[in-house]
């Protein structure tokens, strides 16, 4: 019986090629999207399992609130939390500290970065990375012995063993020998910890006795990354219980002191699940942790997956039902012959099944053609393989029932209800009024026109933050970051060899970005707010005006000591507004408020930071420390090359083993936009693909809709209508549909732009006219979707039409 549905099935589908190829096209497309996708959210929700111990490790990470009731959050510690909370937590079996970043390392003659992780030794007793040579427990013992991954390894001594060997690797701001001990397999992917070279974390350490007990006993220093791990049958909940009690113990004094000085009302400590760690968007992964993200991703990524697959479902119940009309003789014999109602059902069930089967095919071949595109585009790495993972076939098959009996069962309980004698004498209508297949094709074109809203607000607002006037310069601008490992004499003599080439127009320089502090002004404390040590060229560069005042400078002996920039937010939030800026005093890091600093001058606003957020005010202070490396090189235009050329030059004289970080200014205040720039483009290929599959369904509908009137179209032409007026005739009945598509799509997706626009401080209006272009695009691609079948009816002889009808 089964063999017989699906021999009945195939023949069906090479009967109605056009169609079957629709079917098969379109469910294809809809499954490779749902495909893509399901390897995402695969990915995502398996960062960090392959630990055994996972579901026993936590983070420690904490939340201050202070006296305005502001949050600030921090995944970090400092070097006590982790053996404090091992030594007085009984849930707690073992802990493990991480710190990392970029490091330069040598390679006979050629400088090369290594992602550097100093680590507990107690690193692979926590974590369960594969050891491929050493002894786990004893590898990261000293301060002088390294372990790589098998892929660092490679990468510098090729085949030989590098058991015993060293590696050069830069501490500080000196290249120091480390011997490696152990070669680990490199980590996964889906790993939250990344790194070519692990070190001991007694490296971190002071050697000074004193300098170390004190940085021992810092708990507001926080820099680094504390694991622990809990004991089997035990809860988070219960350690949690316990970690605050223990922080008093150990710092009750210290915490009363930093509640003063930082104007806190509370700090909280939890104890974050590490399987949660990755998509918690709620403490940033830093300092050696990586591959941080957000779990919305996966939840609209999903959403815009189904909505594809759910498109290419409607077109596969609406031929189905279209296509039923056509089969209703057959169906009328086969009930005379005998056959039940649950035999019909089957067999269109087998169909659909069949259908979706064979749409495999295509949804494979465009999968594998994306793949590299998809990852490209996600910043991770699949590959074939993951295709034929075990979970991930056996969600193919749960997707392969649930699309047949999503897109095949309404149309199965349809045709199988056909009476005998309607169908034999022709007189079963499925079209017409048929409030289920319309109701299919609005949705249908809703969700496709509500993705174009969405694709042109996306653009508009893009294009306004990336190219509006950010106030400041970005035209012919070099950023470089100077490493931080470097000395004062060393930057300065960088800037003045380069402030002599031809090319170069100018150089400034300013301190690392989101310095925050709080300043006491008027005898009120501040919130925390943004202050930047520049040079006194740093502003100049970049073209910020003055609005009052003059800018700093070195040539003035007070600017380096005693006076400030501020910015035109700075004076409107804290500044006496009924006098001049100009000479108010404000108290930087003074505990008794006095002011030791005076404003010197008053710059007018720009966005430091993505148009996201509101532009706040910023104290800038002459950098006097000469730690101000990220470095601002401007050209003369037309001078692009000369001036890298340059760069180039007078950076390996002076580092000639340091790797060059450069970017051009346009292309990092563009980087700020990375997340808005990957939405875009996902929004914009889920229209492209929604209107596709939409026109294949109109389209194949039209095909059905013109085949059932082709006598009343004959009719008419012997009648004297004209090609337009029947093509109009078929085509106004689709045109309606979208229509009504647009009315529904319109103020849903107005919604959902305005509530993401609502996030940016500076946005767009969604204007009236993206509606309108909206519906022009509609009804103009519905008009390309029909007209084919309806001009073709048309213009077709209608002597012919009636004799065939």
């Amino acid at each position: 019986m089964i063999k017989n549905y699906f021999k009945t099935a195939w023949r069906n589908l090479r009967q109605n090629k056009m169609l079957s190829v629709v079917n098969i096209t379109g469910l294809g497309i809809g499954l490779a999207c749902v495909m893509l996708i399901v390897l995402f959210v695969n990915d995502e929700y398996s960062f960090d399992t392959f630990h055994a111990n996972s579901s026993r490790i936590v983070r420690v990470v904490q939340t201050e609130v202070d006296t305005t009731g502001g949050e600030r959050r921090s995944g970090n510690t400092g070097f006590p939390q982790g053996p404090a909370f091992a030594a007085d937590i009984p849930e707690v079996e073992n802990y493990c500290r991480i710190k990392g970043w970029d490091m330069l390392t040598k390679k006979g003659g050629e400088g090369i970065e290594a992602k550097v992780l100093f680590a507990d030794t107690s690193f692979f007793s926590v974590f369960s990375f594969k050891v491929l040579k050493g002894n786990p427990a004893k590898m990261l013992e000293g301060t002088s012995s390294v372990v790589l991954t098998d892929e660092t390894a490679e990468k510098y001594f090729g085949k030989s063993d590098p058991i015993g060997k060293t590696v050069e690797i830069e501490v500080e701001q000196d290249f120091e020998l480390f011997t490696v001990t152990g070669i680990v397999k490199a980590a996964p992917k889906n790993s939250s910890v990344q790194f070519d070279m692990l070190i001991p974390f007694e490296k971190q350490l002071p050697v000074n006795p004193e300098e170390r007990t004190a940085q021992m006993k810092s708990w507001n220093n926080l820099f680094l990354n504390t694991f622990l791990l809990l004991k089997k049958n035990t809860t988070v909940e219960s350690a949690q219980a316990k970690v605050w009690p223990v922080f008093l113990k150990n710092n009750a004094e210290g915490w009363e002191k930093t509640k003063a000085a930082n104007g806190l009302v509370s700090r909280t400590y939890t104890l974050q699940p590490f399987l949660s760690m990755h998509l918690d968007n709620r403490f940033f992964a830093s300092n050696g942790l990586s591959g941080w993200s957000d779990s919305k991703y996966s939840y609209i990524l999903s959403g815009l997956a189904i909505l594809i697959l759910l498109i290419a479902c409607i077109n596969f119940i609406n031929i189905m039902l279209a296509k039923s009309l056509q089969r209703s003789k057959e169906i009328g014999i086969r009930k005379v012959s005998g056959s039940s109602r649950k035999q019909l059902i089957a067999q269109f069930l087998s169909e659909s099944f069949l259908v979706t089967l064979i749409s495999f095919v295509p949804a494979f071949l465009l999968l594998q053609l994306l793949l590299p595109v998809f990852s490209n585009f996600t910043e991770r790495h699949y590959d074939i393989g993951y295709l034929f993972q075990p979970s991930i076939l056996l969600l193919y098959g749960a997707l392969l029932v649930l699309v047949s009996l999503l897109a095949g069962f309404y149309p199965a309980i349809v045709a199988s209800g056909f009476k005998p004698v309607q169908t034999l004498y022709g007189s079963v209508k499925v079209t017409g009024k048929n409030i289920l297949g319309k109701s299919l094709l609005v949705l249908q074109f809703a969700i496709a026109t509500a993705l174009i809203i969405c694709t042109i607000v996306f653009n508009r607002q893009f294009n306004y933050m990336t190219k509006s006037d950010a106030g400041f310069s970005k035209e012919n601008i070099i950023r470089l970051q100077f490493p931080w490992t470097r000395t004062a004499t060393q930057l300065q003599t960088f800037k003045n060899e380069l402030a002599k080439d031809p090319a170069i127009a100018a150089v400034g320089a300013k301190s690392g970005d989101w310095n925050k502090t709080a300043f006491t002004i008027n005898g009120k404390r501040t919130d925390w707010t943004y202050y930047e040590n520049i040079d006194d060229n740093y502003l100049q560069v970049l073209q910020i005006p003055l609005v009052k005042g003059r800018y700093l400078s070195y040539a003035n002996a007070a600017d380096t000591i005693s006076n400030c920039l501020v910015n035109e937010a700075f004076v409107e939030t804290y500044l006496d507004k009924t006098k001049d800026p100009i000479g108010q005093g404000i108290a930087y890091g003074s505990k008794d408020g006095i002011p030791n600093l005076f404003v010197a001058g008053v710059v007018k606003n720009y966005h430091s930071a993505s148009f996201k957020d509101k532009i706040e005010p910023i104290c800038f202070l002459l950098d006097y420390r000469n730690d101000a490396l990220n470095t601002l090189i401007k050209y003369h235009p037309g001078k692009s090359k000369a001036a890298v050329a340059a760069i180039e030059k007078t950076y390996k004289s002076l580092l000639p083993y340091s790797v060059m970080d450069l970017q051009y200014m346009q292309d990092w205040n563009e980087s700020w936009y990375n997340e808005e720039a990957r939405w875009k483009q996902i929004v914009l290929y889920a229209a492209i693909i929604a209107i596709l599959l939409s026109c294949l369904g109109l389209f194949a509908l039209s095909t059905l809709s013109v085949q059932q009137r082709v006598k009343e179209i004959g009719i008419r032409k012997v009648l004297g209508a004209s090609v337009a007026g029947i093509a109009a005739l078929v085509s106004k009945d689709f045109l309606k549909l979208v229509l009504i598509a647009l009315l529904i799509a319109s103020p849903l997706a107005w919604w959902l732009m305005n509530n993401w626009l609502n996030d940016f401080a500076y946005r767009i209006d969604i204007s009236w006219w993206i509606f309108l272009l909206t519906a022009v695009i509609a009804v103009l691609i519905a008009l390309v979707a029909v007209s084919f079948h309806a001009i073709k009816a048309a213009v077709a002889n209608p002597v012919k039409s009636l004799r065939t009808e």
